[in-house]
């Protein structure tokens, strides 16, 4: 009985249909990721447009894309009510700069602490950090204004502070407890036998490795603090208005401002981007000198 030769698919058309798809896919991941990135950058585009636009075509409809830009938003936000803007946006930075290094000096040594320490309740301590992170804020408003109305701390920057420590230090320890909990326990034990004490071993060999961890907590609570409102709103004073309070007013039941609440939005956006910028680089520097390490 005669057996059918068998079909031999030459090896260049192999190649030809694994290429073919090849550049299909890639072709298909680009086009997703073009579309995922004009979703995701057009509030931006919109945000930055208003801003340039002339006060009066920032209500137009349909909106005009092109018009000559102008500075007038950014004039009128930063010369109203004597620079109230820039007042608010010094008091912005100096409450996120100081409960970001709170937030840092005191969640990175209790996150190693927990790391390190295996005692009953470790694991229910670590949970409940999360827990607290993810709780909404009005579980914390209400007694925290009563405890800082009875002790005089309403409208100061020490209860802005605070308040922001109640989420930011929560997720940094329980973050840098999951970094510390990936370097070996070996390390420690090495510098302990070398010489070092706990601190010093814990500041010179397992801090520079857990860097860019760091600074990822780092730009997280920053951004969730600089945008916060709700909190702000309620324990700023006159003296101590961030600036997300301060845009809150252009918006009216009877008129709204949106060239110059897209400007401060804009210019609120300015900080941040630089912020991210300057830990992305360090990041990017550490991972590089520790794979070549």
């Amino acid at each position: 009985m005669a057996h059918a030769a068998p079909i031999v698919i030459p090896v260049r058309r192999q190649r030809l249909n694994r290429a073919a798809r090849t550049k299909i896919i890639n072709t298909c991941c680009i086009v997703v990721l073009v579309v995922g990135a004009a979703i995701i950058l057009l509030p931006l585009f919109w945000l930055i447009e208003t801003a340039l636009k002339p006060p009066l075509e920032a209500y137009v409809m349909p909106p005009k894309f092109i018009f000559s830009p102008t500075t007038v938003n950014f004039s009128t936000l930063l010369q109203q009510q004597s620079d109230q803007f820039g007042q608010d946006l010094v008091h912005s930075l100096v409450v996120l700069a100081v409960s970001v290094a709170l937030a840092l000096v005191l969640g990175t040594p209790a996150g190693y602490a927990l790391s390190r320490s295996r005692f009953r309740g470790s694991r229910t301590i670590s949970v409940g950090l999360i827990a607290i992170y993810i709780a909404p804020a009005l579980v914390y408003i209400v007694p925290l204004y009563v405890i800082y109305e009875k002790l005089g701390l309403t409208g100061s920057y020490l209860s802005l502070i605070l308040y922001y420590e109640t989420f930011e230090m929560p997720f940094v320890t329980f973050m840098m407890r999951g970094f510390f909990s990936d370097i070996p326990k070996e390390l420690d034990d090495a510098a302990r036998v070398d010489g070092c004490s706990r601190w010093l071993a814990f500041r010179r060999i397992l801090l520079p490795l857990v860097l860019p961890g760091l600074s990822t907590v780092t730009v997280l609570i920053a951004i969730g603090s600089w945008g916060e409102y709700f909190g702000a709103l309620i324990f700023s004073g006159p003296s101590t208005q961030t600036a997300p309070v301060d845009l809150a007013e252009y918006i009216g039941l009877n008129a709204s401002n949106w060239g110059a609440l897209a400007a401060g939005s804009v210019l609120l956006i300015v900080p941040v981007l630089i912020l991210v910028v300057f830990f992305q680089r360090g990041y990017l520097r550490r991972l590089t000198s520790v794979s070549a390490a």
